[in-house]
């Protein structure tokens, strides 16, 4: 009886350690390390770097895993802007993915992204973070 108990714990941690390797592989290998959104923009408006963004619309990537991320704006699949930010929690989920603008004067400026689903915003360097 003894002998069969230990065969069970042997069998359950051998278990383990294969169930939690998989978890491993599976965040290493299958998952992308950067989310995705898109946005419109519907006047031309600076990035806190002094980056301009035309009107229109962009793809923009935001690497997970970092609360420091550097994002990355796209438009026509070619990389048109990059920015420093800092991710901030919120208290609620963002229902859709949107752009912050402010004005410096008359200049409209991007001071952050509110991803959707996620309950936090990332906000641009230099944009009253």
């Amino acid at each position: 009886m003894h002998a069969k108990a230990v065969r069970f714990v042997l069998s359950l941690a051998a278990v383990l350690v294969m169930a939690a390797s998989l978890g491993f592989a599976r965040s290493w290998f299958g998952k992308s390390s950067t989310k995705t959104y898109s946005v419109s923009l519907d006047i031309a408006a600076k990035l806190s770097n002094g980056t301009e963004l035309q009107a229109g619309n962009y793809t923009v990537k935001i690497p997970e895993n970092t609360q420091t991320p550097d994002v990355e704006f796209y438009s026509g699949g070619k990389l048109v802007a990059k920015a420093a930010a800092k991710v901030v929690t919120q208290s609620l989920k963002n229902g859709n993915t949107a752009l912050e603008i402010s004005t410096q004067g008359t200049t409209p400026i991007v001071t952050a992204v509110d991803p959707a689903g996620m309950a936090e915003k990332v906000v641009f360097s230099g944009a009253g973070s």
